[in-house]
């Protein structure tokens, strides 16, 4: 009983944090879940002086080809489907010949099989997907949140109370993110609590925990994406991460000033919410569909791309949390567009 209720206390923690923080920085209209996503990291510029990591030019993407994410059961499931053009290659294959992918999930039998094509080289999962793999009763989960709680009260050397919790809860986190690298070959995304979004002290104490315990279980900090919310207190936070270095993932940025001080503060990486942006537009507007070209989302994060390949940031901008421009049907207009 006791271990139980010691579950529901993480898992409640987790999820207070996930609500808490979206309350406070969107409209209540705006607070619905996005289903799974392949978020598309295009490249900035390398260092002043040094040649693109990526290749900006447009890959042309042919009619009837199609790649869908999609939820299943209440949950982040997502199955992507893919179909070819009349030369072979599918849309999939195409992004992947220009940009990075990486997989929003917290589902490693779907990670498994989205890397398993050679085109998905990168994962990164938040709070909300952390918790649902812990709740989702499957053995494997399980065992990761069974070995939390053992690790939080040992090294605590307490039995219950906020300490364990927090701990249990970083330790859930690595343990996901642990099987993820073993995966993926490239980054692994793991955020700090986001009820630490407005505190640089306590985000950079529970970053760094976080690195160590993967460092500790043989994931070197070179694979890991610490992920911070982009206040000014997380960009700070970032900042000093980066010079200790340990890479970051800034997300949710709706709008310029966010990826600009994020770039110039030195961070590894940026996460512009292009469907949050149409949604915030949408709703001030009352303006239900846009053309690509002129998706709000879609035109702010090609003005951030744009301005770090023109400063000579390194920062890579991989957009996430996709919406259809035109409306149901055209659930890729976001991606295409800026691909």
């Amino acid at each position: 009983k006791a271990m139980a209720a010691l579950r529901t206390a993480i898992f409640g923690a987790i999820m207070a944090g996930s609500g808490a923080f979206s309350v406070s920085m969107r409209p209540p209209s705006l607070l619905s879940c996005s289903s799974p996503q392949i978020s598309a990291g295009f490249c900035a510029m390398g260092p002043k002086g040094g040649s693109s990591t990526r290749s900006s030019s447009a890959i042309p993407f042919a009619p009837g080809s199609i790649a869908t994410a999609r939820l299943g059961s209440g949950r982040m499931l997502g199955s992507l489907k893919m179909s070819s053009d009349k030369g072979g290659q599918n849309q999939l294959a195409q992004l992947a010949s220009m940009t990075t992918l990486s997989v929003d999930t917290g589902d490693l039998n779907l990670i498994k099989e989205l890397a398993a094509t050679g085109y998905i080289t990168d994962a990164t999962t938040n709070p909300l997907f952390v918790s649902q793999a812990g709740l989702s009763g499957d053995p494997t989960y399980i065992a990761f949140v069974d070995e939390a709680v053992a690790y939080a009260k040992k090294k605590t050397g307490k039995a219950e109370g906020s300490e364990v919790v927090e701990l249990a809860m970083d330790r859930l986190a690595v343990n996901l993110g642990k099987e993820i690298s073993k995966l993926v070959k490239g980054y692994v995304s793991t955020e700090v609590d986001p009820r630490l979004s407005f505190d640089v002290q306590e985000s950079l104490r529970r970053a760094r925990r976080i690195i160590k315990m993967y460092e500790e279980e043989g994931v070197p900090k070179s694979r890991i994406l610490i992920k911070l919310a982009a206040t000014w207190e997380g960009i700070l936070a970032a900042e000093e991460l980066q010079k200790e270095g340990i890479n970051c993932n800034l997300t949710l940025i709706f709008g310029m000033v966010q990826a600009v001080a994020a770039a110039q503060r030195g961070a590894r990486l940026i996460s512009p919410f292009t469907g949050r942006i149409l949604d915030w537009h949408k709703v001030e507007t009352k303006k239900e569909t846009w053309e690509p070209s002129e998706d709000p989302g879609v035109v702010e994060c090609t003005r951030m791309y744009n301005y770090f390949k023109k400063y000579g940031h390194d920062t890579i901008c991989m957009p996430a949390s996709w919406r259809p421009s035109r409306g149901k049907g055209y659930e890729l207009d976001e991606i295409r567009e800026l691909a």
